[in-house]
């Protein structure tokens, strides 16, 4: 038996294999063995009859076929064990020729990622503020929300609550007729785009609205068509807004004075703008980080994310309240369309897990009992707060397998804030960290992987093993190759 293994660029092992006519011949009289005792030919016992009969009997074609799909299985496993393969998923299988007898193994195998200097990266994160209008933008919508809706019976103006009857639609689709309709005459995200055609009609007034739907509308439905409809005005409403003062402070909220309540709402913009800003400048980093390394990965990888991130939609669509058939059909696209839309997100996600993978792997972070602990009575007030219940909370997250997501989050959490701290020059143990530190430091990573390397057999640019990730994660079932027409 002849073996040859070529690796791919694309983390695909290809293996073939040219199985001696000999292997193939005792395989076929084992297959006819199987065969006879399942089928048996009439005149001798089960699994008896000579090999010639049986070949005679169902024919050469069917054992040379029942032979190779069990040499195939027993030989993946040996190529795997003596070529050294990490299989990531089930390799597949192809049968170039049956005479003399080959067989082709395409395995993909485990992500391989080469770090650049992510040591060397600096960067800094935008500074935020929050302006006075900022402040009062929020203290309007709190305005607004103690507003008394009073009837008037002037024309529509902007910022009425207008009540509408209505019908029409664009021609060939479904129609909208709706009675007793409420909605807010706004120019910030209206009910109807065309709301604001409505300014100036008067009570029990019918008007004809046509709007025409811009040409780059989301919805292909709608985009570049014109609708039609008639609206009836039947009731408007003004709002009357209280008094921006220290009673309505008072009301709304538990300090005394209106700028006390300012001062709030200015901290607390403050807080949500730092915390957005930190998410972006670690997407930053991590970006910069995934920019400088080289980064392989089979396709298959690539199509789990693809399906988690569809089965991510899916779980939003359910949120939403609408089935995943409407929700494609408002995003325009088949299913087929969405994943190549989601594709490069997907692709950008995987890249980022394994870039920060390897940063774990090598700075060796780890996360002691007491940090889980520590963390699943977090989640637990957390839940509490939101009006579950901590002890439920605790239990559910105490078992085993909810232990290791936990520890293996903390993990990644920790190797994201490593590289924040490192872009921001800022100590990441204790110490002042400086260029000069950084270089050398990379030197001596460096010459230490050069030993390493030299006292070492086995790679070592593989990411991480089986033990560093969830089992949900990597190795899939990878003990038999898939035949084609048997992938499922």
């Amino acid at each position: 038996m002849k073996v040859t293994t070529e690796r791919t660029p694309d983390c695909n092992a290809v293996v073939t294999v040219e199985v001696d006519d000999e292997q193939l011949q005792r395989a076929m009289k084992a297959a006819a063995q199987r065969i006879s005792r399942a089928r048996p030919v009439p005149g001798f016992r089960p699994g008896k009859a000579p090999y010639a009969i049986v070949e005679r009997t169902f024919g050469k074609d069917i054992l040379r076929d029942e032979a190779i799909d069990e040499l195939a299985q027993s030989l993946y496993r040996q190529v795997l064990k003596d070529e050294n393969i990490d299989a990531y998923d089930a390799g597949k299988l192809d049968v170039p020729q049956k005479e003399p007898l080959v067989l082709k193994y395409t395995i993909p195998t485990r992500p391989v990622v080469k770090l650049g200097d992510y040591h060397s990266i600096h960067m800094r994160p935008e500074p935020v503020s929050v302006s006075d209008e900022e402040v009062t933008e929020v203290l309007d919508r709190f305005q607004m929300d103690q507003a008394q809706m009073v009837p008037v019976t002037r024309p529509v103006q902007m910022g009425d609550l207008a009540t509408i009857d209505v019908k029409g639609g664009i021609e060939g689709q479904e129609p909208l007729e709706s009675k007793g309709l409420q909605v807010r005459v706004e120019m910030d995200k209206p009910v109807f785009p065309w709301v604001e055609q409505l300014i100036g009609t008067n009570p029990n007034e019918t008007k004809t609205i046509t709007y025409t739907y811009p040409a780059d509308d989301s919805n292909t439905n709608v985009a570049g068509k014109t609708a039609t409809y008639e609206v009836t005005v039947i009731d408007i409403k003004e709002p009357h807004v209280p008094a921006l003062d220290d009673e309505l402070a008072k009301s709304i909220s538990q300090f005394e004075t209106l700028d006390q309540l300012k001062g709030h709402i200015r901290s607390t913009l403050m807080a949500q703008k730092q915390g957005e800003e930190d998410s972006r400048f670690a997407d930053r980093v991590i970006d910069a980080a995934v920019d400088q390394s080289e980064i392989s990965y089979p396709a298959i990888m690539l199509e789990d994310e693809i399906n988690q991130e569809l089965e991510r939609s899916k779980e939003l669509a359910g949120r939403l309240g609408m089935t995943w058939e409407k929700y494609l059909e408002l995003s325009g696209k088949d299913v087929q369309g969405y994943r190549v839309d989601i594709k490069p997100r997907a692709e950008r996600r995987l890249k980022r897990l394994l870039a920060l993978l390897q940063v774990l792997e090598e700075e060796k972070f780890e996360v002691s009992g007491k940090e889980v602990d520590v963390e699943i009575d977090r989640r637990a007030q957390e839940a509490a707060r939101s009006g579950g219940r901590a002890d439920q909370t605790r239990r559910e997250l105490s078992t085993a397998a909810s232990r290791r997501d936990i520890e293996y989050n903390l993990k990644l959490n920790k190797t994201i804030n490593r590289l924040v701290d490192m872009a921001k020059g800022e100590p990441t143990s204790g110490k002042i960290v400086t260029p000069d530190m950084v270089r050398e430091e990379q030197r001596q990573r460096e010459l230490q992987e050069q030993q390493a390397q030299q006292s070492a057999s086995a790679p070592g640019a593989l990411i991480t093993d089986p033990s560093k990730v969830r089992p949900e994660d990597w190795p899939r079932g990878i003990e038999r190759p898939l035949i084609p027409g048997q992938e499922k």
